[in-house]
């Protein structure tokens, strides 16, 4: 590792970007018991409102915020994710982390059927939260770490505890565990939840730091991390993926679009017009709140239920252009709390799709 990049992440521990986190509220978290619905109530409940400044020595020209044009500096903070425990010794035990792609593997497992029209079995949402655990690979193993561990291991969402907890190998996830032996009182792990968008932050405000790489084309970031996609991601996919996103059209049902992303293992869909230009985007996290009363929603067209979902107002997606560099990349995804951005051609046609995870893979790579 001799780049300026590389040298700087050496460095640095998951420490510093707790140290400078602007988020820091409580973590949020859920009993093992707790049901399905309660996590999608959980994850739309906990959202909050807040200012951000713009960058320090970062020229900002050109980017294309959600409004197409300008910069937002302030953002709408929601989880997408949140750390199920049980009790061990009547101590938490965090047992995994559940994000909204677990619950769109869920509902996809459960076979809801758009064009039938027929009522969908709501039966899971009353179920207790233990069955999205190994929904997905994220959910099927729990990262968990100190704050001394190097920044350049840090590619995951991660649950930074002060302490790690001794858990026998063959804990049982669905209730809690009392071996009937009495122990000294013993308190909860204080644990921190660091995601990808503070990593991302964090480097942000060190852009100074950072190097040439800021400098590099945005373009190569679309797609990046692909190379790291799980078992279900096959090659062919996985380049079809980065060189033609994931998408439907505007005429299409909500249900349509978590249908293409559970297909195509794709994290988001792009919502295009009859031009094939973007006018919107729908992902996992369009399904914080849903209820049995509110799933049938699904069936409705897709930007009828974005608009619902958005307050009325359907948002432009974050987006860019080739020619933009990877630090405008950067700004734009802090300062509109992005967690992706769409690559357009000339046209305004999606031509690729960068996550969170492109980003730091670029950096990591």
């Amino acid at each position: 590792m001799s780049t300026q990049h590389a040298r700087f992440l050496a460095t640095k521990t998951v420490a510093d970007v707790l140290n400078e986190k602007k988020n820091n509220h409580t973590l949020t978290d859920i009993h093992v018991t707790a049901t399905v619905e309660k996590v999608f109530e959980t994850l739309e409940s906990n959202g909050k409102y807040l200012p951000i400044s713009p960058p320090k020595n970062l020229p900002l020209y050109g980017y294309m915020g959600r409004n197409g044009v300008a910069w937002g500096l302030g953002h709408s903070l929601y989880i997408l994710s949140v750390p199920v425990y049980r009790h061990f010794n009547n101590v938490k035990d965090y047992v995994a982390i559940i994000d909204a792609y677990d619950l769109l593997s869920a509902l996809e497992e459960r076979g809801f059927a758009v064009e039938s029209g027929s009522a969908p079995d709501t039966e899971f949402l009353s179920m207790p939260v233990a069955i999205l655990v190994g929904m997905t690979k994220a959910s099927s193993k729990l990262w968990t770490c100190q704050p001394n561990l190097p920044l350049t291991q840090l590619v995951h969402r991660i649950l930074v505890l002060e302490q790690i907890p001794v858990r026998p190998g063959d804990a049982d996830t669905d209730h809690d565990q009392d071996d009937g032996v009495e122990t000294a009182p013993q308190q909860d792990p204080k644990g921190r939840l660091v995601s990808q968008t503070d990593v991302i932050q964090y480097l942000l405000e060190h852009n100074h730091e950072l190097g040439p790489i800021l400098d590099t084309s945005a373009e190569i970031a679309a797609g990046h991390a692909l190379q790291f996609s799980d078992e279900y991601l096959d090659t062919v996919t996985a380049d079809q993926l980065k060189h033609t996103p994931a998408s439907i059209t505007i005429n299409s049902p909500a249900w349509a679009a978590l249908q293409k992303m559970a297909t195509a293992h794709a994290s988001c869909v792009a919502i295009v017009d009859s031009n094939g230009g973007l006018v919107a985007e729908m992902s996992a996290a369009d399904l914080r709140g849903v209820n049995p009363s509110r799933i049938r929603d699904l069936n409705r067209p897709v930007l009828v239920y974005l608009k619902t979902l958005q307050g009325g107002e359907l948002k432009r997606p974050l987006s860019c252009r080739p020619q933009f560099s990877l630090g405008q990349l950067l700004s734009g995804l802090v300062l509109n709390h992005g967690h992706r951005s769409w690559l357009l051609d000339d046209e305004d046609r999606p031509i690729g799709c960068i996550s969170l995870s492109d980003v730091l893979s670029v950096f990591l790579d």
